[in-house]
């Protein structure tokens, strides 16, 4: 789906038959996909196309595009769009579109923990989440990718919720995902699943999964103990301990498996998650 304003057309009215254009970015012609009539105005027309199919050619270039939009930004080319102009009562005559759209990037995109609550395993009829703040969020069903760190979580299941924000005018939907957190030296604090559905401007996303305490608790340690400058780190390396939301699957199509593994973007406000589990990040 697209929102488009057209603008600069001139003073009279014109009509544009539909047309098939050619989709490009960085590594090429990824795909087509076809605009509907439009008829433009002399203040300017807003277009406005849902649920448009658009036809993948190349899936390799197609990644690229979307890797690309995900971080910095992405020139959008539209080409080879054979369409007829009819204005002033004269034509239609025919014409080759072509237009140039540089979209900003999401920058990664950012993300922080709004909330986090622990929640029981089997909820009985009736119970709720041991967090006030989180009880809304309901219980949560067990999958198999939880199964590595149940073994070693103690049986601590959380909810989070995080807070994303896109600056781009694109929006993505991903489906059901899974994502680890995991500390600055790679080390798996938490396993979590959830809908993806990166929306313009700052939103919200809520997870649920299971939890690592003790490597949490470390994190914390590590975090304080590097706010206080006594932490040692390796010379030339950023080492600075923090937490990271890193993409593992995701249920979608191949390009949106593919592409979710490449996200791996710092989690701001993880002392949320230290409260949560009842780790006192200042004395950790």
């Amino acid at each position: 789906s697209r929102e488009a304003r057209i603008t600069k057309t001139g003073p009279a009215s014109a009509s544009i038959t539909p047309m098939t254009v050619d989709l490009c970015g960085p590594a090429g012609h990824f795909g087509n996909v076809t605009l509907p009539a439009i008829t433009t105005q002399r203040n300017g027309t807003d277009v406005v196309v849902t649920n448009q199919l658009v036809a993948i050619i190349d899936h390799e270039a197609l990644k690229t595009f979307i890797q690309a939009l995900i971080l910095d930004g992405v020139l959008l080319s539209l080409r080879n769009g054979k369409t007829s102009i009819a204005a002033f009562g004269i034509g239609p005559r025919n014409i080759v579109y072509e237009k140039e759209i540089p979209l900003p990037g999401m920058n990664g995109p950012a993300v922080s923990m709004h909330a986090a609550g622990l929640v029981p395993n089997a909820l009985a009829p009736g119970a709720v989440a041991e967090s006030p703040s989180t009880a809304s969020l309901g219980g949560v069903t067990r999958s198999p990718t939880m199964a590595s760190i149940l073994s070693i979580s103690g049986g601590n299941t959380v909810s989070v919720v995080f807070q994303v924000t896109n600056p781009s005018p694109l929006e993505i939907s991903f489906g059901t995902c899974s994502f680890d957190i995991q500390d600055h030296q790679g080390k798996l604090l938490a396993e979590l699943k959830g809908r993806l559905d990166i929306r313009r401007g700052q939103f919200e996303i809520t997870f649920r999964g299971s939890v690592n305490k003790a490597a949490v608790a470390k994190l914390a340690s590590d975090m304080r103990a590097a706010a206080s400058g006594r932490s040692r780190t390796v010379k030339g390396a950023n080492r600075l301990p923090q937490a990271r939301l890193v993409g593992k699957r995701c249920a979608g199509a191949g390009w949106c498996d593919e592409t979710i593994k490449r996200l791996d973007m710092p989690l701001q406000n993880a002392e949320i998650l230290f409260r949560a589990l009842g780790i006192d990040d200042k004395t950790a």
